[in-house]
């Protein structure tokens, strides 16, 4: 049974101006799945890709006053932990000397107009800032407003969505999942002791989550620099990049960086998956 007092992560949220370029770059230039089709709304407008163990939602505000004035975006922003249970994985998480915000429930009405709950958040206020933003989240099992299956568990739509991206075979890219999340910090030391209470992990670097790990570097403000996935083949994943254009100049044999001009600016960094090791 896994240490961490949570599922795993259940989406990383991309704050954007525009979603569209980013979306169709993902989805329909690279082939991963869509989890959440995208969506037009008053408020913004959103969608989500699958990554096996994770998603990627890409928001698109029509208000950014929550975040600061200097703020430029696109920006990965906020990291959501998918709960076994919320309150059970609130008071683990609290048990460890972290703070969680008193649980906020969003409501709306399903199809025959009764009140159903769509989610269910509470920040981790010891790991959260205005750049970064770490919560739990609990999805209701009836969510009016979530696209996948109703009564599904955590557990079951957690492996349906990584279903998706296996029936794609990791897209062309050949992504077996999340690996890496680099974060920078004002304080390494006080952000690296937070995380191990949060995570329960011991490892170098940190384990946040089953195969993904926290790289912590400090800088003059908190927020998230870069992701890593982990994909099959790295020099067939070089040749796919390289072919449509989209490989950042610059690349070591160890890695890639898909192309920040393609992506706007975001670091998404590509590294070839390594089977576990025995234990």
């Amino acid at each position: 049974m896994s240490v961490h007092p949570y599922l795993g992560i259940d989406h990383v949220v991309v704050r954007s101006a525009i979603a569209e370029p980013l979306y169709d770059l993902l989805h329909k230039r690279l082939g991963l799945p869509v989890i959440w089709p995208l969506q037009i709304a008053p408020f913004a407008t959103y969608g989500w890709i699958g990554l096996g163990n994770t998603n990627l939602e890409i928001w698109a505000a029509v208000d950014n006053s929550d975040l600061p004035a200097d703020c430029s975006l696109p920006l990965f922003h906020q990291i959501a932990l998918a709960p076994r249970d919320l309150h059970e994985t609130v008071a683990r998480i609290e048990t460890s000397g972290l703070t969680c915000k008193v649980p906020r429930a969003f409501v709306s009405k399903d199809a025959r107009g009764d009140a159903q709950t769509n989610f269910t958040n509470s920040v981790v206020l010891d790991l959260s800032s205005d750049l970064c933003c770490v919560f739990i989240c609990e999805w209701g099992d009836r969510a009016p407003i979530a696209p996948w299956t109703p009564g599904l568990t955590p557990q079951q739509r957690r492996a349906e969505q990584k279903t998706a991206l296996s029936v794609v075979g990791g897209g062309k890219l050949g992504v077996i999942g999340l690996s890496g999340i680099e974060l920078v910090t004002t304080d390494v030391q006080k952000a690296t002791e937070s995380w191990r209470q949060l995570s329960r992990s011991f490892a170098e670097p940190i384990e946040i989550a089953k195969g993904v790990h926290l790289t912590l570097t400090r800088g003059s403000s908190d927020f998230i620099q870069r992701l890593t996935l982990a994909v099959r083949d790295l020099d067939m994943a070089r040749r796919v990049l390289a072919a449509e254009g989209l490989l950042e100049e610059g690349d070591s044999p160890d890695e890639l960086m898909l192309s920040r001009h393609a992506t706007d600016g975001l670091r998404i960094r590509l590294v070839e998956w390594l089977l576990p090791k025995s234990r």
